[in-house]
């Protein structure tokens, strides 16, 4: 049969020296540049991805001129279109990824991700705006397959837990720059003398030209050919079928569930949160737009640098306990978080920032912990597939917690999106000790 180059660089010569990269062992074929190169792919698309949501309230009120009673169902509504087309596409990102290799995927993700973002702030209309999201969405959903197939891919799955965690540390320090930077951006440049709308596009076109850039860099750094040793051309149809049939095993589909609650952070923190804290700041502090969705950033930083600290740390949990554990654990965090702000009204009291922290301690957990799983339950040679499948529960997650945390914001109370998904984690939760005895704490072959 025939092997791709790839496929001969990744098998290893007798008595060949492990390559490590920190506390890491990278797996046969993997330099350190192609492990740098992806923790930058983990800097920079946390970036984009928690800026879309975050910045997008001021987009509403100051370009399409939104009436804020209004916004909570815009968001709702622009957050689920964007979870339609990512879950149409994540599975076949996966798929593709097992035919084409990984990089492909992740520089195609990125082009279409810069150019989502550079087009949202020239739209003249709600409808429009939600197109812009879409082309992004598309991009979103390449990236975030590969963040969990590459990091599986390169790293050697004794140290897999603490790759993991340094993504987590990846991306709360992106987290970080996009609510202590990115989303200050525009308060600079109107205190530079520009308008509200020339400071937003200026922003928005800055975020955008950083993804580009970064397609270019992945292009340079990733690793090139196939990601497995497999040389059998699989059909795309037959991949996804394989995938969604990984569910019977009951690690896949505890790490299926534990995605479907995990990755609504995107839409609980990054749209519902910001939404939540700058309302308050413009309705009762009389703060203006930009510098709510400044005070706003101070509130989200908080939940991210939390998770900027824990998220070392649950990678090491994850791999001196089983991963199944991991999970658990992570899950009632979240769900604790989640449901505990029921009793928050003002969300810069000093509840609401313990309560923030929480979340956000819950929230990169679970992400982490349910990836560890995934990279351990999934079978090699379909590993783009499962992982797919994985990210697709993710995206349907996210859009569930678009289309009713929607209206339970704006029917109920800013904290309905976040008890929902508390309910949610704690169902999950009790799912996996349910099954936990049945699934193997050792990577499936």
């Amino acid at each position: 049969m025939h092997r791709s180059q790839e496929d001969t660089a990744a098998a290893p010569e007798v008595g060949e020296q492990t390559t490590t990269f920190g506390p890491l062992q990278l797996s046969p074929g993997t330099t350190r540049a192609n492990i740098s190169g992806y923790y930058w792919l983990a800097l920079t698309s946390i970036m984009t991805f928690t800026f879309i949501p975050a910045a997008q309230t001021a987009l509403l009120t100051s370009i399409l001129g939104v009436p804020k009673g209004e916004q909570g169902s815009i968001v709702g509504t622009a957050g689920l279109i964007s979870e339609i087309v990512l879950i149409a596409a994540v599975g076949l990102a996966g798929a593709w990824s097992d035919r084409l290799g990984r990089r492909p995927i992740v520089v195609g993700g990125y082009i279409l991700l810069g150019l989502g973002v550079g087009m949202a702030p020239f739209v003249g209309s709600v409808l429009p705006y939600y197109l812009a999201r879409g082309v992004a969405a598309v991009g979103v959903a390449m990236v975030t397959v590969m963040l969990t197939a590459v990091v599986a891919d390169y790293v050697q799955d004794t140290t897999r837990g603490r790759a993991n965690g340094i993504l987590g540390f990846c991306n709360g320090l992106g987290a970080l720059v996009t609510f202590f930077v990115l989303i200050k951006l525009p308060d600079i440049f109107e205190g530079m003398g520009m308008d509200t709308i020339a400071a937003l596009r200026a922003t928005y076109l800055i975020v955008g030209g950083l993804a580009l850039l970064t397609a270019i860099l992945m292009r340079l750094t990733l690793r090139g050919g196939l990601a497995t040793t497999h040389s059998e051309h699989i059909p795309i149809p037959r991949l996804l079928r394989e995938g969604v049939a990984e569910i019977r095993r009951p690690g896949v589909s505890f790490a299926y569930l534990s995605a479907f609650v995990a990755r609504a952070d995107l839409a609980l923190v990054g749209a519902y949160l910001t939404l939540w804290a700058q309302q308050y700041g413009t309705q009762h502090l009389g703060l203006s737009e930009a510098e709510a969705l400044a005070k706003a950033g101070l509130l989200l930083g908080v939940a991210n640098g939390i998770a900027l600290i824990g998220a070392p740390a649950i990678g090491i949990i994850a791999d001196r306990l089983s991963r199944t554990d991991a999970v658990l654990i992570s899950l009632g965090t979240a769900a604790l978080g989640y449901t505990a702000t029921i009793f928050v009204e003002d969300p810069f009291s000093p509840l609401g920032y313990a309560v923030a922290a929480l979340i956000g301690l819950g929230q990169v957990s679970a992400v982490i912990s349910s990836q560890v799983l995934i990279a351990e339950q999934a079978p090699s040679r379909t590993r783009g597939s499962v992982i797919g499948t994985f990210a697709l529960s993710g995206g349907i997650g996210i859009m569930i917690a678009f289309a009713a945390g929607g209206t339970l914001y704006d029917n109920w109370r800013p904290a309905g999106p976040f008890v929902l998904f508390g309910i949610l984690a704690g169902l999950a939760c009790l799912y996996g000790l349910a099954v936990r005895s049945r699934i193997p704490n050792h990577p499936v072959g």
